[in-house]
């Protein structure tokens, strides 16, 4: 009869707790916190001490003898390492390590306040400390750990002030003085402190921006430092700079401060003096006062830009200047200057400069103030110019140029020949003249306008005085141009009368004496022809008494065209010339010619037809008519025509004939004969590729050349001729209109294949280059073209890199190459299956493979003359997935319940593990092949959930699972109260199981350190053994024990499993026995057994069961202190070995079927 006790369940809640602690904590350095059952009373206390260094400190440790009875001892650590222990059974009172001859230990017999006294306290002192107390009998609400944190303060030993290059400044001093924009870099330092002392920079009240820096020694305890740098201003003169230094064992901080001296630049500047206006003749003083100059600034007079006392036109020049220090201890300067003002003064600006060594320092310039004198005088005047000749009728302006002050003038008058001029009167014939625009304006001036002119004007000061006259005379010359009768052009053909006219367009006087007439820029005649003018004439002639305005041509024809002009004659002299007016007469072109170039026509290139006329004709020939042979050229009407490019109808007759509105000119007439340079027509290829065994091989090119040219063949640069192995033939084409094709030659090379060896190309002797060349001709040079010939043949001797792969799943496979040999070079393809996976040599399977893309792959290597395949076999290994399923057997007594646990792996060679909470099942368990048979009786403690991992060289399973909830037979053998009464205490316990566990897996997991126990044996044997990597984690890399379900996909974290058959009801067999269990706490060392059971929380309770605690969390993160890692790397016997031996064994095999060799019957699937 199966019964379940609450007490029991307590006592295994209690007991897997502890467990897990054991499990998750063992290894850290800092115990956790150990959360107990709600409804108890025991606590891990946690305290705060601080205390000062070289003072005394308490450190606290509870002791509950009423609730937890007598104790052995107490003992404290600092970290890991114990400081004292206390036992009054064992009569022992210690201190050791680092707190020996520091301590004393308080506890009053049967009180319940212990405490661990400090003194003196250092503060390399710091940090947790840890309270023991091993009571005699263990109680779940006794606290046998208790924590204190202690934190130990000390305060500065001193405080510094220095420059930036460690120079000492002592405090309250007074440092400068310093230029202003000086960068003043100022370090404060304290040090011993602990914490370090926070340094900081205050102006005043202001606190500044410094950069501040720690340092730290071993005991916490270090140097605060912090630099000032300060752009210092006139603002910072007497400032003083304080520096506080304080840290948390401090009640006021340490003070320490530095005055600043800095000199500054003048700040202001004021030039007084200059407001009012005086007259020339008077004294004038100016006053420069500057101001805010530290140290005082030095004055300098400027007259423009040389010192007063320098300037030529200053007179009686006197200076004072005085010096004043100022409330803020800058200083105010005055100076004075006094001379007597002259009319070269008036505007002069004069300035005052201040400089002091701050300016000179900068290489700044002086600090500058300038005023302008404004003096009075009369004005002094003087006209211009002197001299002025116009002609008739232009006006005349005659300046009168002033120098006054003010320049604001009271009157203005002129004079001609002494003359007032009645300006205001007379404005159609003056203009200007008064106190706005004092020059005078003489309007369309005539010959009474000559004479002497003179100005006067007056400000308020004064008048002025006669300096100066301008003399004005008016003189006419005549001005012509030429007119023409008839105006439009005539036709040589008419044979015309032409009258050109010199007609007058302005003279004084208008009549013209003499008349000289231009043709096109040259004197043709001067007119009259009359004894003594200018010595052309020896006598009079008939033209001596006629007009020589006028000029008459006769019988009008192309010589007269041309361009005429002339010059008339008064008694005022010859004018200009006239404008040019031209006379055109029309005649039609002269006789063309035809020149081309360049000089040969050759085809492909342009040729350029020009028609050229000597005599162009009047108008000009623009349009020019265009012959081939018998035809007209349409749309082609220039003087120039570009054929582009010459071609075969370009060989013909060509005719031009220039055209204008008078008529055509004469034709000009030119054969052209078309030549060609050798050109292919036909070319050979780059490349020329023949199969080994072909029966025809043949070259041929074809060349274009005119003059006719010759061909030759060529091998590797040397001359073929029709011989044993080659057969050469060469034709001649004639031209072909329909093509533009010129005369051609067409030539071919063919291979005598029956006089070859066995009617064969060697593929190596026989490839060579081969030239088809032609000859020059007076056209263009040779040509030749080049064809490398290669003997070809189909792909032969193809080979893999690697013909059998073995490969895990999941991880990403090596590249296989295929090479093939072949010409041209042969093309690859990849095949699994149908599939095509690869468009190249290399099968790069550049992902993680899966089952599914296990098999053969064949490399299809394929050119124009063929195709050959070979072939690589992948083997993908993975790791076992299982499935459960139930069967219920018999009845009443001899009623069983058979778990079957079906697995998939690859390779098949795998172990079963079964598992019932947290106890492994060996009994009644068979396994074979890829089935495992657990036999459990059909009662109610056979109920549970029962877990199967299988194993394999590439790992353990994912554990799969079943219910066994309900026993047939059973059930209704149990009353409704037990079966309600067990369910509710089973569903509590997992709850509270499930909600203990996760908080206690989420504690710890943050605590403890990377490394764990590793129990026995050596690292480097379970290196060897492939059990751990990296950190001795089981599933971490290159452990293939336990599976890492964090890094699993998510596919893989669920009861996903392959079907398999019903396996048959196994024979009973021997079933092996359990592995070594302990008590799911990795073993210490022998001789540390003792000490390390004293400091586990559960030292002296009953020990728990002999089995390894279970967890349904799952996952690598969890590992099983009953789990010989050495033994269990690849199961209870050595897999790994067995499977690689198989693995080299199934490549021999595919390697020799791809070769052809016998081998043994194929294996069969399991």
């Amino acid at each position: 009869m199966y019964t379940l006790s609450s007490s029991r369940v307590g006592m295994s809640l209690r007991l897997g707790i502890y467990a897990l602690l054991a499990l998750c904590c063992g290894g850290a350095q800092e115990p956790a916190i150990v959360f107990t059952d709600p409804m108890s009373e025991g606590v891990v206390r946690r305290y705060e001490v601080e205390g000062l260094a070289g003072e005394s400190v308490l450190l606290p440790c509870e002791v509950d003898k009423a609730s937890c009875g007598n104790f052995h001892n107490i003992k404290w650590y600092k970290g890991v390492e114990r400081v004292f222990i206390f036992s009054d059974m064992a009569n022992v009172r210690r201190a050791e390590g680092p707190l020996l001859d520091r301590t004393h230990f308080h506890y009053a017999a049967n009180g319940t306040d212990s405490s661990l006294q400090i003194f003196p306290l250092r503060t390399e002192d710091e940090g947790m400390y840890k309270c023991e107390i091993t009571y005699l009998a263990v109680r779940d609400s006794c606290s046998v750990v208790q924590f204190v944190n202690l934190t130990t303060y000390a305060l500065p030993t001193f405080q510094r002030l220095s420059f930036e290059d460690g120079s000492p400044i002592d405090n309250g001093t007074e440092i400068g003085p310093f230029d202003e924009d000086t960068t003043l870099t100022l370090v404060c330092e304290s040090g011993g402190g602990k914490p370090v002392a926070k340094v900081t920079w205050w102006n005043g009240s202001q606190a500044l921006a410094g950069k501040y820096s720690e340092t730290f020694d071993e005991d916490g305890s270090g140097l605060g430092r912090n630099v000032l740098q300060v752009s210092l201003t006139r603002d910072d003169l007497g400032s003083v700079f304080t520096c506080e230094a304080e840290n948390a064992a401090m009640t006021s901080p340490f003070v320490a401060s530095v005055s600043v001296d800095v000199n500054v630049p003048p700040l202001s500047m004021d030039v007084t003096g200059a407001e009012e206006a005086v007259l020339e003749g008077e004294t004038v003083t100016l006053l420069c006062e500057v101001r805010g100059a530290r140290p005082p600034a030095t004055i300098t007079w400027m007259n423009g830009t040389v010192p007063v006392e320098e300037a030529p036109t200053v007179v009686n020049v006197q200076e004072e200047s005085v010096e004043i220090r100022l409330d803020d201890n800058t200083y105010k300067t005055q100076s004075q200057l006094t001379f007597e003002a002259t009319r070269f003064e008036n505007g002069q600006m004069f300035s005052c400069e201040a400089t002091n060594s701050v300016l000179e320092n900068r290489n700044e310039q002086p600090m500058k103030s300038e005023v302008a004198l404004n003096v009075h005088y009369a004005p002094v005047v003087r006209v211009s110019p002197e001299n002025i000749t116009v002609n008739e009728s232009m006006d005349i302006l005659v300046f009168c140029q002033y120098d006054a002050n003010p320049p604001e003038l009271t009157h203005v008058y002129w004079y001609q020949d002494n003359n007032q001029v009645d300006v205001a009167g007379y404005p159609e014939k003056y203009g200007n003249g008064n106190v706005d625009h004092p020059s005078l304006l003489i309007k369309n001036s005539s010959a009474s306008d000559m004479g002497d002119y003179t100005c006067r004007v007056a400000n308020k000061i004064g008048s002025s005085e006669v300096i100066n006259m301008a003399s004005v005379s008016v003189q006419f010359r005549p001005q012509v141009h030429v007119l023409m009768e008839p105006s439009e052009p005539v036709s040589e053909e008419a044979r015309l009368n032409v009258t050109l006219i010199c007609d007058v367009v302005r003279a004084n006087p208008e009549f013209l004496v003499r008349v000289r007439w231009y043709l096109d820029g040259e004197l043709l005649k001067e007119l009259p022809e009359c004894y003594g003018n200018n010595s052309l004439y020896d006598r009079d002639s008939d033209l001596c008494d006629i007009d020589p305005s006028r000029l008459l041509l006769e019988n009008v024809y192309r010589d007269f065209q041309g361009n005429y002009s002339c010059e008339g004659m008064n008694d005022a002299g010859w004018g200009a010339r006239s404008n040019e007016a031209e006379l055109v007469v029309h005649y039609p072109p002269g006789k063309a010619t035809i020149a081309y170039r360049p000089p040969m026509a050759v085809k492909g290139i342009s040729l350029e037809l020009t028609c050229s006329v000597q005599d162009p004709g009047q108008p000009e020939a623009t349009e020019f008519i265009w012959y081939r042979g018998a035809h007209r050229v349409p749309d082609e009407t220039s003087a120039t025509w570009i054929i582009d490019p010459v071609s075969l109808e370009t060989e013909d007759e060509f005719t031009c004939i220039p055209v204008n509105s008078e008529g055509s000119g004469e034709n000009a007439t030119t054969r052209i004969d078309v030549l060609a340079a050798p050109f292919f027509i036909e070319r050979l290829p780059p490349y020329y590729g023949a199969l080994m065994n072909a029966e025809e091989v043949s070259l041929s090119c074809r060349v274009e050349c005119s003059p006719l040219c010759s061909i030759e063949w060529f091998k590797e640069d040397v001359p073929l001729h029709n011989d044993t192995y080659y057969i050469i033939r060469t034709e001649t084409i004639p031209p072909n209109p329909s093509s533009g094709d010129l005369e051609s030659v067409r030539s071919f090379l063919t291979w005598r294949m029956n006089r070859w060896p066995e009617g064969v190309l060697d593929r190596e002797q026989d490839n060579a280059n081969y030239t088809c060349s032609s000859t020059p001709n007076v056209a263009g040079p040779a040509v030749s073209s080049r064809t490398y010939f290669r003997v070809e043949y189909p792909p032969e001797e193809i080979i893999v890199s690697e013909s059998f792969i073995q490969v895990v799943e999941g991880e990403v496979p090596p590249k296989v190459e295929c090479r093939a040999s072949s010409y041209p070079e042969a093309t690859y393809v990849w095949f699994h299956g149908e599939e095509a996976v690869s468009s190249n040599a290399v099968l790069n399977t550049d992902y993680p493979i899966e089952r599914n893309r296990a098999g053969d792959y064949v490399c299809v290597a394929k050119n124009r003359h063929g195709e050959m395949t070979a072939s690589t076999n992948f083997d993908v290994l993975f790791k076992p997935e299982c499935k459960i399923d139930r069967e219920d057997r018999g009845s009443g007594e001899d009623a069983e319940i058979l778990l079957i646990c079906r697995a998939s792996a690859n390779p098949e060679d795998v172990v079963f593990r079964w598992r019932l909470l947290n106890e492994t099942l060996t009994d009644h368990v068979t396994s074979k092949g890829l089935t495992s048979f657990l036999r459990l009786p059909a009662t109610a403690e056979s109920r549970g959930t029962y877990y199967c991992y299988v194993n394999n060289t590439i790992g353990e399973s994912i554990p799969c699972e079943i219910d066994v909830t309900g026993v047939a037979g059973i059930i209704e053998k149990l009353g409704n109260d037990k079966i309600i009464t067990i369910s509710a205490i089973v569903a509590a316990v997992v709850v509270l199981v499930l909600i203990i566990c996760v908080a206690i897996i989420v504690i710890c997991r943050r605590q403890r350190q990377v490394g764990k126990f590793n129990g026995a044996g050596s690292l480097p044997d379970r290196e060897k053994q492939g059990g751990r990597g990296a950190g001795g984690r089981p599933g971490a890399k290159g452990s293939p024990l336990l599976s890492d379900l964090d890094r699993a996909s998510p596919q893989h974290r669920v009861s996903f499993y392959s079907t398999a058959t019903d396996a048959q009801d196994p024979e009973p067999s021997k079933t092996p026995t359990a592995g070594p269990k302990d008590n799911g706490v990795p073993s210490p060392p022998d001789e540390d057994k003792q000490t390390f059971y004293e400091n586990l929380p559960f030292h002296g309770m009953q020990p728990p069961p002999n089995k390894p605690f279970l967890t349904d969390l799952g996952g690598g993160d969890l590992e099983y202190a009953d789990v010989d890692y050495a033994t269990y790397t690849y199961g209870p016997i050595p897999y790994k070995a067995a499977s690689v031996a198989n693995a080299q064994e199934k490549k021999a095999e595919h390697e020799a079927e791809q070769m052809g060799v016998p081998v043994r019957p194929p294996r069969k699937n399991k």
